[in-house]
């Protein structure tokens, strides 16, 4: 199959376009979002996991904190990461044939709707969308090859995936449903396949070790995870917020869907895309759960667009500036780019309203108010401490 050249101007541009946008913004009078704190904590204590995600965002954390710790080296992470999804989503779509225009609008809508605000926090989830994301790379580098050397770099991916985040298991279900219910089925007699797989398992052991050491922590999450939000997840509205939350690039993924299915030998993405929403589904899960899920339609849908664009060139402009424009106008809703009282009247004349975690219809985003008041609380509870006598002082703890 004739690839087509990869347009690392392109790439690269929005790639650096992505690292920045987040913090172009933010407005100063936000902090760490609370989970940000969490992790960063975490990476001062090392360890092979942790009751709520497994560590590599701590090991990041550790990282920032050799160079201070300050807020920019935390967000560094998640900015550095989200460019790197851009870059591997221009990738995909080169592999699927896509030229200048289809990876333009691919790496266009990695930049977009729900991603800004996961490339924007220091949270397990920019870990999880880039690895299903390289994931879903070599395995379709090994469609299009044949090598069995991307399966192995395919069991890495995923393999280390588990250290940043473990819902890559739903990944891992959806690749292997995938395989069995195309012809790429034969790969899972080979020797080779199964060596690949030992090397992913050797690769989590030590965090699996860990797991039992500790008595399972992770399904201990699980249980208070189901009964204290799951519970509450509306399958319906699961469905409907994957239209929601990637509104401004809509059209893209799911031009990208139909792409796969109409190509036999893509047909395997399509296929794990639903399984993928599926379980998620099955199991009660958050929306944003699936962002993972979309980069790879991205790029189909970018070819899609692309093919059929070729004698309406006039349909690419417009295509672009929707989507920029969609994408500005609803800034307010995914980054904290003015003052809370600003910010509310905003949402409000926007007809928004966001549930929290106790159920109830608030005004600001939950990630947004959990960004307030940490300094202020840090700065009256250090003043108290400090007024307390000595004697006090050494049998009080914060």
């Amino acid at each position: 199959m004739k690839k087509n050249t990869i347009c690392w101007p392109i790439i690269i541009s929005l790639a650096l376009v992505k690292f920045v946008l987040p913090l172009l913004f933010q407005h100063p009078i936000y902090e760490l979002q609370r989970d940000e704190f969490l992790y960063y904590q975490q990476g001062l204590h090392p360890a092979l996991g942790y009751l709520e995600n497994p560590p590599i965002i701590a090991y990041l954390a550790t990282i920032s904190s050799w160079f201070g710790g300050s807020e920019a080296t935390i967000k560094f992470w998640p900015c550095l990461f989200g460019a790197a999804t851009v870059v591997l989503t221009g990738l995909i779509t080169a592999e699927l044939g896509g030229k200048k225009f289809a990876q333009l609008l691919a790496c266009l809508a990695v930049l977009t709707s729900s991603y800004i605000r996961v490339h924007y926090l220091f949270q397990p989830n920019f870990l999880d969308i880039f690895f299903w994301t390289l994931a879903i790379y070599f395995l379709l580098k090994f469609i299009n090859t044949q090598k069995t050397g991307f399966i192995y770099a395919l069991s890495l991916a995923l393999s280390i995936g588990w250290w940043g985040k473990y819902s890559i298991l739903f990944m891992v279900l959806a690749i292997v449903i995938g395989l069995l219910l195309s012809p790429y089925r034969k790969i899972l007699a080979k020797k080779q396949t199964w060596l690949a797989v030992l090397m992913g398992m050797l690769i989590i052991s030590p965090n699996v070790i860990w797991q039992y050491l500790h008595n399972w922590p992770l399904a201990q999450h699980m249980d208070e995870l189901r009964d204290t939000q799951l519970k509450y997840n509306d399958r319906l509205d699961f469905l409907k917020s994957q239209l929601m939350m990637l509104l401004p690039v809509l059209l893209v993924w799911i031009a990208g869907l139909i792409w796969y299915f109409r190509k036999p030998a893509y047909r395997i993405i399509g296929i794990i895309y639903l399984c993928i929403i599926l379980m998620l589904v099955a199991g009660s899960g958050k929306d944003y759960y699936a962002l993972g899920a979309y980069p790879m339609l991205f790029a189909a849908g970018g070819v899609a667009w692309e093919n059929f664009s070729q004698k309406r060139q006039w349909i690419r402009y417009v295509i672009i500036l929707f989507i920029v424009s969609f994408s500005y106008l609803i800034m307010p809703l995914l980054l904290p780019s003015q003052p809370p009282k600003e910010l509310s009247a905003i949402h409000k004349k926007m007809g928004e309203t966001h549930r929290w975690e106790d159920l109830k219809q608030h005004d600001l985003p939950q990630d947004f108010a959990d960004m307030l008041g940490w300094k202020e609380m840090t700065l009256k509870a250090e003043t108290f401490f400090n007024s307390l006598p000595d004697s006090t002082k050494n049998k009080t703890s914060i």
